[in-house]
C-alpha cells in the first residue's frame, strides 16, 4: 500500500507530465499554422508575380501580334481591311478578336469577325481552326464558288503566264446584280503593267481597290496534281484564291486614295521578315522582287491584276476591254 508521500509524488507528476504534453501540441500546432500562413503567403505572392508577369508578357504579345497581322494586311488579303480589336488575356495565352471590312467604291461594309491567337506555353484548349471559307468546298477551283465566313464570294485570280482551259468573266451577270447595289470584283490582266499604266487604263468611274502584285516563281506556277470523280490523276492550271494573293492596298484605312502604295507595301515586305511565323513568305517575295540586288524598287512591281468596286453602271465600263482576261465577283451590298 502507497504512502500518502507517495500518492503526492504522483499526483504531481501526473500534471506536470499533462501541462508539458499540452505544451508540446500547442507548439505543433503553431508550428503547422505558421508553416501553412508562411506557405499561403509564398503563394500568394507568387501567384501576384506570376499574373504581373503574364500580364506584362502577354500585352507585350499582343501588341506585336497586332502589328504582324496589321502588316500581313498591307501586303495580302484584297480589299480587306482591320477594324476595331479586342484582346482577351488568359494564363499563358490570349486571343486577339478583330472585325474586317471592305470597301465598295465609298461605302465601308462588315466583312466578319476574326481571331488571333498568341501564347508563350502549350496549353490545351480549343482545337481546330475557323479559317477564312464558310465551308470547305471540293472539286476544281476554276469551277466552284467559295464562301468566306461573312457568306461573302472568295475572289480568283488567273496568272497571265497561266494557260487556262476557261476563264470566269462574271462582268456579264452586272446586269443581274441591280441597279441600287454595288460590288467588288477581282480582275486579272493579261500581262503585267506598271502601277502607273493600270491607273490611266481603269475607267475612272471604278473605285480601284488593291493592287495584284506578281510575286510567283515558275514552281509556284507549275500545274497541281489532282484526283477527279474516278480518282485518275490529272493535272489542273493553278487558280488563286482571295487569300493567297499578295499585293498593294489602293485605299488606306478610311477609304482614301494611296498616292503612293509601293511605299506601303515594300515597306511591309522588309518589317513581315521579322515575323517568325511568317517570314519565308516575306523573304520569298523580296528575293522575287529585288531579283537579287537587294532592293525592291517601284519599278520591280509588276501588276498583274487587280480589285475594283462600284455600282453596276460602273462597273459595266470594264466589258469588253481587251486587257481583262478573267473577272469573278466578290462582295455585292446595298448602296444605301
Amino acid at each position: 500500500m502507497k504512502s500518502d508521500d507517495e500518492k503526492l509524488k504522483e499526483l504531481f507528476n501526473t500534471k506536470e507530465t499533462t501541462n508539458f504534453a499540452k505544451t508540446i501540441r500547442k507548439a505543433k500546432v503553431f508550428s503547422i499554422l505558421k508553416t501553412v500562413l508562411l506557405s499561403l503567403m509564398i503563394v500568394i505572392i507568387l501567384s501576384f508575380v506570376v499574373l504581373i508577369s503574364n500580364a506584362k508578357i502577354l500585352n507585350n504579345m499582343a501588341q506585336q501580334k497586332q502589328m504582324d497581322l496589321r502588316t500581313w494586311y498591307d501586303i495580302s488579303m484584297p480589299n480587306a481591311y482591320i477594324g476595331n480589336m479586342q484582346y482577351d488575356d488568359r494564363l499563358f495565352t490570349g486571343e486577339i478578336d478583330y472585325v474586317r471590312y471592305r470597301f465598295l467604291g465609298n461605302k465601308p461594309i462588315a466583312d466578319g469577325s476574326y481571331k488571333e491567337g498568341y501564347g508563350f506555353l502549350l496549353i490545351n484548349g480549343i482545337y481546330g481552326d475557323l479559317g477564312y471559307q464558310l465551308f470547305a468546298g471540293s472539286g476544281n477551283l476554276n469551277e466552284i464558288t467559295n464562301y468566306n465566313i461573312a457568306g461573302k464570294r472568295i475572289m480568283k485570280f488567273y496568272h497571265p503566264s497561266v494557260k487556262y482551259d476557261n476563264y470566269i468573266n462574271n462582268l456579264d451577270v452586272v446586269d443581274k446584280i441591280g441597279a441600287n447595289k454595288l460590288a467588288e470584283m477581282s480582275l486579272s490582266f493579261d500581262k503585267a503593267y506598271t502601277v502607273d499604266e493600270v491607273r490611266a487604263m481603269l475607267p475612272k468611274e471604278v473605285t480601284l481597290n488593291w493592287y495584284w502584285v506578281d510575286t510567283y516563281n515558275e514552281k509556284e506556277l507549275s500545274m497541281a496534281e489532282i484526283s477527279d470523280k474516278n480518282e485518275k490523276s490529272i493535272k489542273e492550271s493553278v487558280v488563286f484564291e482571295e487569300n493567297y494573293v499578295y499585293g498593294m492596298k489602293a485605299l488606306d484605312l478610311l477609304g482614301n486614295k494611296i498616292d503612293k502604295p509601293e511605299e506601303m507595301f515594300i515597306g511591309a515586305i522588309s518589317r513581315g521578315s521579322k515575323d517568325k511565323n511568317v517570314a519565308f513568305i516575306y523573304k520569298n517575295i523580296f528575293n522575287k522582287l529585288s531579283e537579287g540586288k537587294g532592293e525592291v524598287k517601284k519599278e520591280n512591281l509588276k501588276i498583274i491584276g487587280v480589285v475594283v468596286s462600284g455600282d453596276t453602271d460602273s462597273l459595266k465600263k470594264l466589258k469588253n476591254q481587251n486587257y481583262i482576261k478573267a473577272a469573278t465577283l466578290g462582295a455585292v451590298a446595298d448602296k444605301y
